[in-house]
């Protein structure tokens, strides 16, 4: 695709975390005074908000000199027809977003500051993307995204449409000590829940919410797939014997939700995409017939013959190792997970040690994978460990609340070691 296509650009910023302290408590002095308690949050803030500055001054000099700035309060989605490009220079509340604003126009993800975000939704870095402009786009493509539509039917008789999700639909009670109570219907079958909130989700799905859906019976799947998946977190049964067929499911028609509580509807996890979900209210939640376009650099792993990542076993009595090469971002990431869970099986395999040290880039859907393969073997009574986990990427597992989740060792002879410990055993 040539750069010539898009004539008319416009990059939405989002504004700094210090940006947005600064405004609340009036001059650095206030500020620096509410955090004297902990003084490395301000340095931590102060840092990443210069880093962010600088990715804004990269992509104003040196990649998109003619093009228009704004910030998201100031991005007017009636006036955002008349771009060609837009482009979201934040993190991934900050993408869907602007993603619920653009419409048809093509989209990209700009992470403003991939030392401390994960950025998972996010395709460049400012200095990717400008070497991506420099090569006229050559080494990019677009895809189409699935969106979910969703309308909210109140009791009165009010319709309400939300706002595209790009992402996910987080349904539960507003009092987080509450539980979540409605009933879901899809197709011939209706089930009342209790539970800690509903999740309806994409292949875009990115946050948290999903990485803590466990176990879960559906790997990751592609974001342009026609179904979205629904899954009920920590549901509540009376009886063992208790069987939920709409608890966990893949969903290629309309399902309907029926609140039985004071609740609430969050589009993207974000708090500006909020709407009530009082009881009797009735959400109607489909794929839409619109696609979200995303211009995103093309990746190695797209075939067989050319992974990111590179995979070796081996085996010391009932442990296996395996070890993963590269780069764990994109491409078939579920041969991964398949991969390792054939090695497992046997009763003479007790344990897993994955070894990281030689791989350069972990994504956060990379992470939820191994967080799905530590599932499955708890399950079977199998333990498993990481080793030789670099700075940068034990810094993905902070990000997403997860270092805790995982046994870490420095290298394959300490997890091996802790296997044989008689509390491991």
């Amino acid at each position: 695709m040539a750069s010539l296509k898009y004539k008319k650009i416009v990059v939405v910023f989002k504004r700094t975390k210090y940006e947005l302290d600064l405004e609340t408590y009036g001059s650095i002095q206030s500020y620096k005074e509410v955090t004297k308690q902990n003084p490395e949050v301000f340095q931590r803030t102060w840092e990443s908000h210069e880093r962010q500055i600088r990715s804004r001054d990269h992509l104003k000099k040196h990649v998109f000199p003619n093009a228009d700035f704004v910030f998201r309060e100031d991005f007017d989605p009636e006036g955002g027809s008349e771009y060609d490009l837009v482009v979201a220079h934040g993190g991934d509340n900050h993408f869907t977003y602007v993603a619920h604003l653009v419409g048809n126009t093509h989209l990209i993800g700009c992470n403003s500051d991939p030392d401390s975000s994960v950025g998972a939704l996010l395709g460049f870095t400012a200095e990717e993307l400008g070497e991506a402009v420099r090569t006229n786009f050559k080494q990019t493509k677009v895809e189409s995204w699935s969106l979910l539509d969703t309308e909210i039917i109140y009791p009165n008789g009010t319709k309400l449409r939300t706002v595209p999700a790009v992402c996910e639909l987080s349904i539960r009670n507003n009092s987080p000590d509450l539980t979540s109570r409605f009933w879901i219907s899809y197709l011939d079958k209706k089930e009342e829940q209790k539970c800690s909130g509903l999740l309806v989700y994409t292949g875009a799905g990115s946050t948290g919410w999903i990485s803590s859906c466990f176990p879960k019976k559906f790997p990751p799947f592609s974001k342009h797939e026609p179904f979205f998946h629904i899954y009920s977190r920590e549901i509540r049964v009376k009886s063992r014997e208790t069987e939920f067929s709409l608890a966990d499911f893949r969903a290629l028609d309309q399902v309907e939700v029926i609140s039985e509580m004071n609740g609430g509807l969050a589009v993207d996890s974000l708090t500006e995409r909020h709407y009530p979900f009082p009881p009797y209210a009735k959400a109607m939640i489909r794929l839409s017939p619109e696609k979200l376009f995303v211009v995103v650099p093309l990746k190695r792993g797209e075939s067989m013959q050319d992974l990111p990542y590179e995979i070796e076993q081996k085996r010391i009595n009932g442990t296996v190792i395996v070890q993963i090469k590269g780069r764990m971002e994109s491409g078939p990431l579920d041969r991964i997970t398949q991969t390792i869970l054939d090695e497992m099986v046997g009763a003479d395999r007790k344990h897993l040690i994955l070894d990281f040290s030689e791989l350069r880039y972990i994504s956060s859907l990379g992470i939820r994978m191994i967080l799905d393969v530590k599932m499955n073997l708890q399950k079977r009574n199998k333990e498993m460990a990481l080793v030789g986990v670099t700075s940068s990427i034990l810094q993905v597992f902070h990000l997403l609340g997860l270092s805790n989740a995982f046994q870490f060792y420095p290298d394959r002879e300490e997890a091996l070691k802790s296997f044989e410990e008689p509390s491991n055993s």
